[in-house]
């Protein structure tokens, strides 16, 4: 019965949503997230591609009153607790760009919900299952994020790799033709001209 409870806090302690896209030039995406009055949200996120890697982001009440806003950020968290049960909204905002898609990899995580389980309710190893279940979930947010940055910096060392390919081998021909050139204006240099 012990591990049928433990379960069921486990089940109910987090709730995280992660998600990466592709915003495009002159658009918004919002993404809605339900909560219980009390209950903790936090918001993460990274612009990991596109132009100057930078987005407007904002957190917004159910009355649409603003929580947070970040202005030309690359990244960014917030953690608040809900006031009452309702949806927030978190906006992305690509409008100040004009050509240039963004792409943004976040995750919102949502507490446990106090109206289920009290914490003075909860015995010791389930009070520990449930903070090892949050530090495995925020582990589990921080690999995505590093994998997209070392995505972002391998298609960097990739191009950058192509680039030096393409000025070696015009030095190769740059040094040919000299070469070349050189050769033809000793020898013309060096004939002796005849006149009869």
């Amino acid at each position: 019965m012990n591990a049928l409870r433990a379960l069921l806090v486990l089940s109910l302690v987090l709730s995280c949503t992660s998600l990466t896209l592709k915003i495009e030039a002159q658009s918004e995406e919002c993404f809605s997230e339900e909560a219980a009055k009390g209950t903790s949200l936090t918001l993460q996120f990274q612009v990991t591609a596109g132009g100057l890697l930078d987005l407007d982001v904002h957190i917004k009440n159910p009355d649409k009153s603003a929580i947070k806003s970040w202005t030309t950020a690359t990244e960014g968290k917030h953690t608040w607790q809900a006031e009452v049960d309702a949806k927030y909204d978190f906006c992305f905002s690509n409008r100040m760009a004009r050509w240039t898609p963004k792409w943004v990899s976040f995750y919102i995580t949502q507490g446990a919900n106090p109206n289920l389980a009290k914490i003075e309710h909860i015995d010791p190893i389930e009070r520990t299952i449930m903070e090892l279940s949050e530090g495995l979930t925020e582990l589990q947010e921080e690999q995505k994020y590093l994998r997209s940055v070392e995505r972002v910096h391998r298609e960097t060392i990739e191009t950058t790799n192509v680039r030096m390919l393409y000025w070696s081998l015009f030095e190769v021909f740059v040094l040919l033709t000299m070469g070349f050139f050189q050769i033809y204006y000793l020898k013309r240099f060096l004939e002796v001209k005849s006149s009869v």
